[in-house]
């Protein structure tokens, strides 16, 4: 198994976060909503595996290719 951090692909507010620690994830899945220039922007997963590990929180501001969560795939 290895781990995939998920980086920000852009500067925003974490208006959402929707997966859980230990949750299974496929690619497509929704992962964060950041809220930038007043867009909201769907995060999705470019992989599959398990969210090992959540390294935001909601209404935190995040800079682009800040690591979000780690992804523990197969």
């Amino acid at each position: 198994m290895a781990d995939i951090a998920v980086e920000s692909p852009i500067t925003g507010l974490v208006v959402e976060i929707s997966v859980s620690v230990g949750e299974e994830v496929a690619v497509g899945d929704l992962l964060v909503v950041i809220e930038s220039m007043k867009m909201e922007n769907e995060i999705l997963s470019e992989h599959d595996g398990a969210v090992k590990e959540i390294l935001i929180r909601t209404n935190q501001n995040i800079s682009q290719e800040a690591p979000m969560l780690i992804l523990a795939t197969e």
